[in-house]
């Protein structure tokens, strides 16, 4: 069998959730699969830097035709993609980003639609951008034309049934794994410092800036529990891409609970894995998630979540972290007040929380894209 893997969402230093699915996808087959034929190809200059491939694997960088401006990446994708099917004899195709269409009856595509977060109201809200609106219908729309779909909750898979009329016989879940230097351990001040963050407890959270995230409500029910003396002198941490957020964001976290929210941009996984488990807490209150990855580094890191009642949160947290209803501060600030006064039980959901991220293993997921695989071409 020849697995033709799109790698282009992963970009070193850039560690967005495609891109970290990506990665933990291709290191476990690596391990995992010498029989099969996989033929990698991306944008960055190398998918496993300082070592070799094993022999199974080719990983070929492709260029985008820049003349084409925005469209170019998607252009290139395509290009190589059709390259590929008419010089090799493809079983598998699976777009792990965007779906391509394949005009090849040869090969079976399978496309990773991780969540329907750009149908919610929050983000067509954000999106002002035509040509941003023209990629999401474009993305859709080809989603139908996929033999298999995967996507990783079953929160997901009902929406792409309910909401983009694919039969649901036709939709696969595999759950993502945790990346392994997320364990607990001893937590570096040095880290913390680095991020003002070593002068007492914060609350952590992690994710790409967006209204559906929720961070503005975040800050509104931080800046009311210091208000009520609620939680002491902790601090609130937001780590993303800080260019990505709104002015009126920006102001909200200047002007709530001054000098105690912080901005953290550039923080790479040896640093994250620090303020996982020196955090009294995640938290993710965001009106729509796919899967909320940052939730499971969190817990596999011994910290707690809190997370909002709404999409995948609930059936990925269980019952090893604190859910509130979604858009009410006041709840998210007695979440924030409750971890905070009380030690005793946030040692127990510290320990279930260990206990619910085990089931998130990268050996776990590339078995079941590996099964998927098999599906398709032998179908």
């Amino acid at each position: 069998m020849q697995i033709l893997f799109d790698a282009t969402p992963f970009v070193p230093g850039q560690a967005t959730g495609a891109g970290r699915l990506v990665r933990q996808a291709v290191a476990q087959f690596f391990q995992l699969d010498r029989g099969n034929r996989f033929r990698l190809f991306g944008f960055a200059p190398d998918i496993w830097p300082h070592r070799e491939l094993p022999d199974n694997f080719t990983y070929e960088r492709i260029q985008p035709w820049r003349w084409l401006g925005p469209l170019a990446q998607e252009a290139a994708r395509r290009n190589h993609i059709g390259a590929c099917l008419s010089r090799f004899p493809i079983d598998v195709v699976h777009c792990t980003l965007e779906p391509t269409p394949i005009h090849d009856e040869r090969a079976r595509v399978l496309f990773s639609l991780y969540d329907l977060a750009r149908r919610t109201p929050e983000f067509r809200a954000s999106a002002d951008d035509l040509r941003v609106r023209a990629r999401t219908w474009l993305r859709y729309r080809l989603a139908r034309r996929a033999d298999l779909i995967h996507t990783i909750s079953h929160f997901s898979a009902d929406r792409i049934t309910e909401s983009l009329g694919i039969p649901r016989h036709r939709v696969r879940v595999v759950y993502p794994g945790v990346e392994p230097c997320f364990t607990p351990g001893p937590v570096d001040r040095d880290v913390l410092a680095r991020f003002a963050l070593s002068d007492g407890p914060y609350f952590l959270f992690v994710g790409q800036f967006g209204r559906q995230k929720n961070e503005d409500g975040l800050i509104r029910a931080f800046g009311l529990a210091v208000r009520e003396r609620a939680v002491g002198d902790a601090q609130l941490a937001l780590v993303g891409d800080t260019s990505a957020l709104r002015d009126a964001t920006s102001r909200l976290a200047a002007e709530t609970a001054p000098g105690r929210v912080r901005l953290l941009a550039g923080v790479a996984d040896d640093d994250l894995v620090h303020l996982y488990r020196g955090a009294t807490a995640l938290v993710l209150p965001s009106f729509h998630e796919g899967f909320g990855l940052p939730v499971v580094e969190a817990m596999a890191c011994g910290t707690p979540a809190i997370v909002s009642n709404v999409t995948s949160l609930p059936e990925v947290v269980d019952v090893a972290g604190l859910v509130v209803p979604a858009g009410d501060d006041a709840a998210l600030a007695a979440a924030l007040a409750r971890l905070a006064g009380d030690r005793s039980w946030r040692d127990t959901m510290s320990a279930k929380a260990l206990e619910r991220a085990a089931r998130f293993t990268h050996t776990t997921y590339a078995r079941g894209l590996l099964a998927l695989y098999r599906e398709l071409a032998h179908d």
